[in-house]
């Protein structure tokens, strides 16, 4: 009942929404049952447990790694001591002016976010934990370098270096129950900030197994909450008729789980704050449908690391202190570990294997309707 929406290609609801005309969610054929969802939680998929980090845990918070740097920097212990205490005591200027430009460039300061490779690569620890939410992306199977298991589906050979990049990091881990610092503060100000997304499942029968087409769009309006903060669920949307953020696949629903076959790119305009545009190649999806109507997803693929950097970076030292952590340290931990689309010239991959974590509550969608031109006898809008 919740999540279904049975409609025809055109068909108009013309009780909706005062004088628009709205078409239920459907950008192919004509389908017998058609579900939409808007998103109303996004992160990396996470799976911190107890020893994943190796002896000594995660990597030290940012105050410990602020002192590393000054070091880094030819300061003396007493040098070191002296300006923490004075930072301590609220006269941090002198420090923090020191490290938000601790990049050198032709021995000159420089800012170590704007320039990453100018700073001293800190060696943070990334996760050997055997376990990651993913896909096996390269399709090696078993023989996939460093794979990790899928702790759901027990796959093996599954591609996720981004998570095996950030997971050390403090602000980075949690489950996905336990939502991760960083993630819970960027999906915070993402769902308020960007149009909502909407993901829409065509079907003969979505309670049954058979093929689907699954379509991700952006929205005209933004999320819509309840009191709490939570999505509201039977709320209306309309589609943007923007191609840039339109992503169809043909799939299959196959013991109540829902997967695509196509693995060609997705593409949905995001936001500056975490990434101008969410790109992935060889894009990958798992959903499932829940008994109250919502929705779980993973989709996962091969991601320019270059565009998350600018989301961490973009920031500079406020955020870096108060949410990411070493900055820096998150561009070499992505360097180090990017595994896809190597440059010919360097041998640098520019991508990375990510997996990110969807869920979405049942709402309904439709097609904008242009208004109609003096002389024209019919309707302008629409796909």
């Amino acid at each position: 009942m919740f999540g279904s929406r049975i409609t025809g290609a055109r068909t108009y609801l013309s009780a909706v929404v005062g004088a628009c005309a709205l078409t239920m969610a459907s950008f192919g054929p004509a389908a017998a049952e058609t579900r939409t969802f808007a998103v109303g939680w996004f992160s990396l998929a996470t799976n911190s447990t107890e020893n994943d980090c190796g002896p000594g845990g995660p990597n030290p918070g940012v105050q410990i790694q602020y002192q590393k740097s000054l070091a880094d920097l030819g300061y003396t212990p007493k040098q070191i001591e002296e300006l923490v205490k004075k930072a301590q005591g609220g006269e941090g200027g002198e420090m923090f002016d020191i490290l938000r430009n601790r990049g050198r460039m032709d021995g000159k300061p420089v800012s170590p976010y704007i320039y990453p490779a100018t700073s001293v690569d800190p060696k943070w620890k990334a996760i050997t934990g055997k376990q990651a939410y993913g896909f096996n992306l390269d399709g090696k199977g078993e023989a996939t370098k460093n794979g990790f298991e899928d702790p759901e589906t027990r796959e093996k050979g599954v591609n996720n270096e981004l998570y095996r990049a950030l997971g050390c990091y403090i602000s980075m881990r949690g489950s996905l129950e336990g939502r991760p610092t960083y993630w819970a503060w960027a999906w915070g100000q993402l769902k308020d900030s960007q149009p909502a997304w909407l993901i829409t499942v065509d079907g003969a029968d979505l309670t049954k197994d058979g093929p689907v087409t699954v379509t991700f769009d952006r929205a005209l309006e933004h999320l819509k909450s309840n009191v709490d903060g939570s999505p509201r669920a039977d709320a209306t949307y309309r589609y943007d008729s923007d191609p840039r953020s339109h992503n169809s696949y043909k799939g299959e629903i196959k013991n109540g789980v829902v997967t695509i076959s196509e693995h060609g790119d997705f593409r949905m305009l995001q936001n500056p704050l975490v990434a101008p545009e969410f790109k992935l190649a060889k894009a990958h999806l798992r959903m499932k449908f829940k008994p109250d109507g919502s929705l779980t997803a993973f989709i996962g693929g091969y991601q320019p690391w270059s565009d998350l950097y600018f989301g961490f970076a973009s920031g500079g030292i406020g955020i870096e202190q108060c949410v990411t952590g070493d900055i820096p340290g998150l561009y070499w931990l992505m360097r180090k570990h990017a595994d896809a689309d190597p440059d010919p010239k360097t041998g640098q991959n520019a991508s990375i294997s990510a997996t990110y974590y969807i869920e979405a509550v049942p709402v309904f969608a439709a097609h904008p309707v242009a208004p109609k031109v003096a002389g024209d006898g019919g309707d302008a809008g629409g796909r």
